[in-house]
């Protein structure tokens, strides 16, 4: 199995005369002839360079690249001073203040390593909310007293209560790596000499209490309590934090905004018009300014403020995830068929539809156990059905 992906991201400024555009610039990056390139490239705390563009209208860029799938396996051991306090600071979605410090104390009271203390967490924040999409409202404040969000406020909550334990903690912002625009969010804490651990509470909430949400999906599930330490393999990322700094300095429009605003901690926010104290919300992959534009609003959509991607999987993933589809809808189609005019050859048709897609998830390696199980008894039903 192929370790590495494909990803293809394009943006086209289609809101004013000139917008302005940061992204974290992705490893092995290839432009597109004649496309644009950064006006500014600045290092920053995570390690990442930092990419700001200037789109005049109606210019766009396309992004093209080859990246290995998300792992922790080759991240850093250890942390500088500066990097520790980065990834224990206080943020706005993430913030650490009297509520998060005592709820943060009383999950872990019990617990005396780091490492348990954040599965504690993990637990309690799986146990004690429920996954909603979209949310109501950003950040943990409204996290908290909601008690509802999506994989943003689950994994923003985490980060907040390991940071008031002095554990170093961030949220990763991604997608999973297939398909269009599956964008995702999750976790990493940090352990002396072991390094960077991956969490996933949004995953393991779903998997806990709505085991069946992506049963026929393409990605790879795990046992719940998995998703303390381990992902599926199916990620990529975009951003190792939120919260980021935008260089060169954006500055928010004082004037009136008419743009339908997002609510995070109950406040509203105009995205694309607006910073968190001159850094972004989040990459994912990128976060833009551009400049009001009344007769625009109605026409405003995802691709507009966020671009649009494609992942694209390698070797016989990437060959059996489109097939999957097909054969689904042939089999039932057929089966329908056979259900209305009792067929022979119409039974053993849809039947051996559904072995083949059976297969492809077997082959892909998603949710074995319970397709071997459905691959044995519509082998078996096939067989009596040929006898």
């Amino acid at each position: 199995m192929s370790n590495t992906v494909t990803v293809d991201f394009f943006y086209r400024n289609e809101l004013c005369e000139k917008l302005e555009l940061w992204m974290i610039m992705p490893p092995a990056i290839q432009l597109n002839e004649n496309n644009v390139k950064p006006d500014q490239v600045t290092k920053i705390p995570t390690g990442e360079k930092l990419a700001y563009y200037i789109l005049n209208e109606d210019q766009s860029f396309h992004l093209n690249y080859e990246v290995e799938l998300y792992s922790t396996k080759n991240e850093k051991k250890t942390l500088t001073d500066a990097e520790r306090n980065f990834y224990l600071r206080n943020t706005i979605l993430s913030p650490i203040n009297a509520e998060t410090t005592r709820l943060a104390k009383e999950i872990t009271s019990q617990q005396e390593s780091n490492c348990e203390k954040a599965r504690a967490i993990f637990h309690y924040i799986v146990d004690n909310y429920r996954y909603i999409y979209p949310p109501s409202s950003r950040g943990v404040n409204s996290f908290l007293e909601i008690k509802e969000g999506d994989c943003g406020e689950f994994s923003f909550l985490f980060t907040a209560l390991c940071r008031v334990l002095k554990i170093p903690a961030r949220t990763v912002v991604g997608s999973w790596a297939y398909g269009e625009m599956n964008a995702h969010v999750w976790n990493e804490f940090f352990i002396e000499d072991e390094g960077w651990i991956s969490v996933d509470t949004s995953m393991a909430y779903i998997q806990k209490k709505q085991p069946f949400r992506f049963f026929d999906s393409s990605l790879k599930t795990l046992y719940w309590k998995k998703y303390f330490v381990k992902t599926e393999g199916q990620r990529v990322v975009f951003s190792k934090d939120t919260e980021i700094e935008l260089l060169p300095e954006y500055k928010n429009n004082e004037e009136a905004f008419t743009l339908n605003p997002i609510l995070i901690n109950g406040e509203p926010f105009c995205w694309g018009q607006q910073s968190l104290n001159g850094s972004a919300p989040y990459l994912q992959p990128i976060y833009v300014k551009y400049e009001q534009n009344d007769d625009l609003f109605p026409l405003i959509d995802t691709s507009h403020l966020f671009g649009t991607w494609k992942i694209r999987e390698h070797g016989i993933k990437h060959f059996l995830e489109r097939p999957k589809v097909y054969l689904l809808f042939i089999g039932i189609l057929i089966m329908v068929l056979n259900f209305i005019f009792q067929n022979f050859y119409l039974e053993v048709t849809y039947k051996m539809t559904f072995i083949l897609f059976f297969l492809c998830f077997i082959l892909r390696r998603e949710r074995i156990i319970i397709f071997s199980v459905f691959l044995s008894f519509m082998i078996l039903s096939l067989l009596s059905t040929l006898n």
